[in-house]
């Protein structure tokens, strides 16, 4: 083993820690930008592609989030392996590639003779490769604690929440804007010089990190979970079209084929990897560490939200941009539905953050999850205008923020300083899978509620409102479970002196007079 094993700077160099953090709250702009910039354009990929299968279009969204669930975990083993830079910058370069060729991907198509319905799998694969780019963050957050003292690590990852924020108003407008008056492919070529600015100023200014932590990658834990995600979410979306039951919807290879298939290799890839896991020398998943109450509970938590999240944008774009019982509007107005949401989660942000440091994070975490499930369940019962969507989405995105912020102190409160970097890569592993599920469920249940629009522009596949009030009801069911989960959090603090109260970590567990200010959305203390 080569460096130190520990995370905590021998001294706080806070020029470069404060550089260190803000590159990289530049890549999350960025990243968030480019991903929520997709959402408003899910017309314009319809019309331009000839594809009026929302269930196809969702693939240019999971297909990303696929990926970034199988490779989160291999290069930020790899960052300890080799030095977080290093992986970094080719996490970095991966991505800066993929949104440049993104843009491009009907003239490839075109090039290698494909129809234009059929280039729209040219854009789902470089999306998938894009993907890679999610390992980014896990490495990134991995840093702070080799830059910043242990209890202002809470407070930095705090900032880059706030950034995500940003970065979603930023892509919604911007990138609802740009669609809708020029074409889905110019959001994607507005993004290529930031993206190799920011490739440059990351390899100029961020040091090579000095930890290294010798550990295997868990190749067959890895697979097996990819595998098993892959084939669920096909089920999934296949499940509305095929039949859930149907043994022979189509033929592969000669095969019989049908959506029970789909989901039984998920459940033996599923099967190996529960299997696999506790005896892999170095797991994707530590079951040691799951039980710990709060570690399980965080990480089943991180599944729902971001389920609920991505549930929420997909299905809100589509009721927004479809015609009755939505509201048939263009992409730029779809995407300021949002901006009420968003700007109340980067203002809430900050008195969540508060909150958490001056009641822990459990009170902040069930508040997240209520607010989630008000939120959905007054949609199923307003939804009729516009104004509806735009003001209740707000608690739900605000009860969002609420969980992640309060996740993420949980998980820095209840483990070992030296084994940070691990846990909070589970659980943005955790978060994926939910991000990944979203949006191929939204699709699914709608198109069990479909029927054919006739329209001056040929047959439009629409959705029924009972398609979209049962996709509600989801996101309000996954709040009142996350809730009760919740419940069963223990309620650690850190208090002003960086300590830990009511923990017996290694650290000093005496109360003093203030609670020290927690991680919050928008950075502030």
């Amino acid at each position: 083993m080569s460096g130190s094993n520990g995370s905590t700077p021998a001294a706080f160099n806070s020029r470069y820690a404060y550089t260190v953090l803000l590159i990289l709250a530049g890549m999350a702009i960025m990243v968030t930008y480019v991903e929520t910039m997709v959402l408003p354009a899910f017309g314009n990929f319809e019309q331009f592609f000839g594809v009026y299968d929302s269930s196809t279009i969702a693939w240019i969204l999971s297909a990303y989030l696929l990926v970034g669930v199988v490779v989160t975990p291999i290069f930020g083993k790899l960052g300890d392996l080799y030095g977080k830079k290093k992986i970094l910058l080719i996490a970095m370069g991966i991505y800066a590639v993929a949104v440049t060729v993104a843009g491009f991907t009907p003239n490839i198509g075109q090039w290698a003779g494909l129809s234009r319905p059929n280039q729209i799998y040219v854009l789902i694969g470089v999306r998938a490769v894009q993907g890679i780019g999610m390992a980014m963050f896990p490495l990134g957050f991995a840093m702070l604690p080799e830059v910043f003292p242990a209890n202002r690590v809470g407070q930095a990852q705090g900032l880059l929440s706030g950034m995500f924020a940003t970065g979603a108003a930023a892509g919604l407008v911007g990138g609802g804007w740009i669609a809708q008056n020029y074409g889905w492919q110019l959001t994607y070529h507005t993004v290529i010089p930031f993206a190799v600015f920011m490739f440059i100023v990351a390899a100029l200014l961020i040091r090579e990190s000095k930890v290294r932590r010798e550990q295997k990658i868990d190749l067959p834990g890895i697979t097996s979970l990819g595998i098993g995600l892959t084939f669920l979410m096909l089920g999934i979306t296949e499940g509305a079209y095929w039949g859930w039951t149907t043994l022979s919807a189509t033929h592969l290879a000669g095969i019989p084929w049908g959506v029970p298939q789909f989901f039984v290799l998920a459940a033996i890839a599923f099967g190996f990897f529960l299997w696999w896991e506790p005896r892999a020398p170095s797991p994707v998943v530590s079951f040691k560490a799951l039980r710990e109450r709060n570690i399980w509970v965080s990480n089943v938590n991180g599944v729902l939200v971001g389920m609920t999240m991505f549930l929420l944008f997909t299905v809100l774009i589509i009721y927004g941009e479809y015609p009755a019982p939505g509201f048939g509007l263009k992409e730029l107005p779809a995407a300021l539905l949002f901006i009420p949401a968003v700007l109340g989660m980067m203002v809430g942000g900050y008195p969540l953050g508060r909150a958490t440091g001056k009641f822990g994070p459990k009170p902040v975490m069930v508040l997240g999850f209520v607010l989630i499930a008000i939120g959905a369940f007054s949609l199923v019962a307003f939804h009729s205008t516009q104004l509806d969507i735009a003001l209740i989405a707000i608690p739900i995105m605000v009860g969002n923020v609420a969980v992640l912020v309060a996740m993420t102190n949980t998980i820095i409160l209840s483990v070992d300083p030296r084994t940070l970097g691990v846990q909070t890569g589970m659980n943005q592993t955790f978060r994926n899978l939910g991000s990944a599920l979203g949006p191929v469920l939204v699709t699914s249940i709608l198109a069990s509620y479909a029927y054919t629009l006739l329209t001056p522009m040929g047959p439009f596949q629409n959705y029924h409102i009972n398609g979209y009030l049962l996709v509600f009801g989801l996101v309000g069911a996954i709040g009142v479970v996350g809730a009760t989960l919740s419940l069963a959090v223990k309620n650690f603090r850190f208090l002003a002196d960086g300590s830990r109260h009511g923990h017996p970590s290694g650290a000093p567990a005496e109360p003093s007079a203030e609670p020290a200010p927690a991680v919050n959305a928008s950075g502030r203390t």
